[in-house]
């Protein structure tokens, strides 16, 4: 097998794009990591070249452009079922496509309202006490 490259914007403000890089992680794969700055127009052209929806991630593995992080995370399944990314029983498998589906195409505006950033520090902020364990 040759070593795929998933292209990514910034694991910091790109939740999707840390989504697609956490899977390969988790699923074992030897990958390299190429990271396109998600502000910079020059790069448009090369997006469009990886996903005709110029989203990343884009995985390209053995000859195979897989795009769209629920297509990752099914092709990653595939290649490397014993990595646990999907549950074996059919009934859990299923419910859990169900869950991902509703997060990757609902909830728009509660991602528009809080965008990552793993940096951003929030000063006196209390988190919730059940979320710190």
């Amino acid at each position: 097998m040759s070593k795929a490259v998933l292209t990514i914007s910034s694991k910091n403000y790109g939740a999707w794009a840390l989504r697609g890089w956490l899977m390969a992680k988790f699923a074992g794969l030897d990958f390299t990591e190429k990271v396109i700055p998600p502000d910079d127009p020059a790069m448009k052209a090369e997006i469009l070249l990886l996903s005709s929806s110029m989203l990343v991630p884009s995985l390209q593995h053995n000859g195979i452009k897989v795009w769209d992080t629920l297509a990752i995370g099914e092709y990653l399944h595939e290649i490397k079922p014993k990595a646990g990314l999907l549950p074996d029983a059919i009934k859990a498998r299923a419910h859990c496509r169900a869950v991902c589906g509703e997060m990757h195409s609902g909830f728009a505006s509660l991602r528009s309202a809080l965008p990552m950033n793993l940096k951003a520090r929030f000063p006196g902020f209390k988190v919730w006490s059940r979320a710190q364990t």
